[in-house]
């Protein structure tokens, strides 16, 4: 009832009126109502090194690099550039804008509920960050060390370069990158029975390194009567992560997980106007990524290892074309071809001795093509309007272990309405359907041997679909305050989940139909009536109440691995006099669920807490320094004898005091 009061208090907030709008918000002469632009001067006081820094400086923004998905549509985040999104899915949205010096930054554009010739791609809100074509070079070195409690100290660096001439920019960067797990550390293990009596009580050690190296490239210039954009990268990074159990005198049992992957990426975007309303995108895409993992078990009575090579690639054609009518009305329309695959080859064995598991190896394929078209009318500058159908069918084919054939047929309609009643207030409805993306993962075998599962493969898994109904209350206030809430409620058929398997085995499948009913609040305050001028805090909470039929017991419950209650709060103050910019964010609670036929797995975070600062010294150099402490970290499972009747053999409670760490970086631009 406590977040339901919240919530309705923010609701009154957003519905008051419109006095509390008591500055004006950025704005450029001649926008939409929708449309806020920030200019340079709204940054100056935080000395932003790159355009990343000025964009989560925006108010009522949270920068996402879009799904993991395949092919581009859903997968492009809410960052353009110069109003399109970056040529490679793996470029993303935050690695471009980390790369791109603030110097650059001519104006940046917060876009909500569409405007002529962006392409929304299904997001309600995105940033479109206009860069400067005026002639500048720039090199920027960075050095950074994540030390945790205990180890490992984790060093890393970074070269950048980029060069714009007019119409002409390119740039490289390469660099040294960590793999790290921030939840490791030292606790205890206690296992009891159904009647609560301690079986065993084991401490438990947690341990991890890891590391590799990125390289990117990009160019973009005009070539014919249209410009194009290129970039290309190359990642590799390994990870190593080693859990143990042990009680004095006795030797411990020990849980190993090693990785090792590998991944390259090459984009190609061309733009040209094919006349003064109508304009052709096209995009070719490829990625490819290699590598391999093992996980083992070893210790009195347990010898088990789980080995994995796993090889996939992604290869995206897509054209888009938008015809602006006028300035109230837009067409778009065009289609994306894809090709995708995974060969993955698996083996487990226990006691030395080769377990057969279903579908160890196996060769997943899909072609997945797509149509699409949408009109985004502009009734008046206060109502906007989007209607759009996408049609999308693909076609999964698997060999190896076991050979099998599907295709999928699904329409996805989309409309959304964006209403501003009054300046500084809006609100956004959206209705849609939405379908998942297989993971072709799960049609092969998996393994977690720290929670005693060994999964088969699946290869009669079907996409969840979600009807999803969605409205967001906005209203900004006293030039840097925003408040939204958001009410949406999702119908959901084919839930992905745990199914059981013959043999004591299980496998990822669908389980039925379920729902999902969403509240959630964001507030930003800016804190200048208590005297700090350039303060702000930030608050976020989220409400997710889910509901589907377990498929072994055949009772209610929520859905594995959403999240019931989420929240934050973020302070952040600027001393422009200083050159230093400090803050703290706090993250106070979350709980996470997997239920599976044999037995339920949680864990809890409590009170992680991360105090920063950022000073920069009057020759360019910054230097940042965050400190993370988190004391409370919570694994618990219930491990049942029976499936039918989930008859408890025993309750796992692990109790982890995760290592704090420190972080320290130095960045000059010059």
């Amino acid at each position: 009832m406590k977040h339901l009061f919240c919530s309705a208090a923010i609701a009154l907030a957003i519905t008051a009126p419109a006095a509390l709008a008591q500055e004006s918000l950025p704005a450029q002469s001649g926008a939409a109502e929708n449309i806020l632009v920030y200019e340079p001067d709204f940054f100056a006081a935080a000395n932003p090194s790159n355009a990343l820094d000025m964009v989560n400086r925006i108010p009522g923004f949270s920068v996402s690099d879009g799904a993991s998905v395949r092919g581009f549509a859903g997968a492009g985040g809410n960052v353009l550039i110069n109003g399109a999104r970056p040529a490679s899915k793996d470029d993303t949205g935050t690695s471009v804008l980390t790369r791109t010096p603030a110097s650059r930054v001519e104006r940046i554009e917060l876009i909500r509920g569409g405007a002529p010739g962006i392409d929304m791609q299904g997001q309600s809100v995105v940033v479109n960050v206009i860069l400067s074509r005026e002639m500048s070079r720039q090199h920027t070195v960075q050095a950074q060390l994540h030390a945790f409690e205990g180890g490992p100290a984790m060093p890393s660096a970074r070269y950048e370069f980029s060069s714009s001439n007019n119409d002409t920019q390119w740039g490289f960067q390469v660099g040294r990158t960590i793999a790290m797990n921030d939840s490791t550390g030292w606790g205890t293990s206690t296992r009891r029975d159904a009647s609560g009596a301690i079986i065993s009580e084991e401490r438990q050690r947690n341990r991890f390194d890891g590391g590799g190296w990125s390289t990117r490239g990009n160019w973009s210039g005009p070539v014919g009567q249209g410009r194009l954009e290129i970039t290309g990268g190359y990642n590799w990074f390994e990870f190593e992560d080693e859990l143990s159990f042990s009680v004095p005198g006795s030797p411990e049992r020990l849980f190993t997980f090693d990785d090792d992957v590998s991944r390259a990426d090459l984009g190609l975007r061309y733009e040209r106007a094919l006349g003064e309303t109508l304009n052709l995108e096209t995009r070719l895409i490829q990625n490819y990524r290699w590598g391999g993992f093992a996980n083992s078990a070893q210790g009195p009575g347990l010898d088990q290892r789980f080995e994995a090579d796993r090889t996939s690639g992604e290869t995206i054609a897509r054209g888009v074309l938008r015809w602006e009518r006028s300035e109230s009305l837009t067409w778009e329309g065009g289609g994306e071809l894809a090709y995708n695959f995974m060969d993955t080859d698996q083996s487990f064995f226990s006691d030395g001795a080769p377990v057969a598991l279903p579908l160890a190896s196996t060769l997943v394929e899909e072609i997945r093509g797509e149509m699409f078209g949408q009109a985004s009318w502009r009734r008046s500058e206060r109502l906007r309007l989007e209607a759009g159908l996408r049609l999308e069918h693909s076609t999964i084919r698997q060999s190896g272990d076991a050979s099998a054939e599907r295709s999928f047929f699904y329409p996805k309609p989309r409309l959304a309405l964006t209403f501003d009643p009054v300046e500084n207030r809006q609100i956004r409805l959206r209705f849609e359907r939405e379908v998942g993306q297989l993971n072709f993962g799960d049609f092969a075998a998996s393994s977690s041997l720290s929670s005693d599962q060994v999964r088969g493969g699946n290869s009669q898994i079907r996409p969840q679909q979600n009807w999803v109904s969605e409205a967001v209350f906005e209203q900004r206030f006293n030039g840097e305050g925003v408040a939204t809430l958001t009410l949406r409620y999702d119908t959901i058929s084919d839930v992905i989940d745990v199914i059981p398997l013959d043999d004591g085995l299980t496998a990822i499948g669908n389980i039925g139909d379920g729902s999902l009913a969403r509240i959630a609040a964001n507030v930003r305050l800016p804190l200048r009536d208590v005297g700090l001028e350039r303060g702000r805090v930030t608050f976020d909470v989220r409400y997710d109440h889910t509901r589907v039929t377990d498929p072994t017991t055949g009772a209610d419950r929520q859905i594995s691995r959403v999240r019931p209650l989420t929240g934050s709060i973020n302070f952040e103050n600027d001393v422009p006099d200083w050159n230093l910019r400090w803050g703290v964010n706090y993250l106070p609670y979350y709980r996470e669920t997997s239920f599976q036929p044999d037995q339920k797995r949680w864990f809890e975070l409590h009170n992680y807490v991360t105090l920063f600062a950022e000073y920069t010294f009057d020759n360019g150099l910054a230097a940042y320094l965050a400190v993370t402490v988190w004391d409370d970290f919570r694994v618990d499972r219930e491990v049942y004898a029976d499936r039918a009747t989930q008859a408890l053999a025993f309750r796992e409670e692990q109790r982890i005091d995760p290592r704090d760490f420190l972080q320290f970086r130095l960045r000059r631009t010059f």
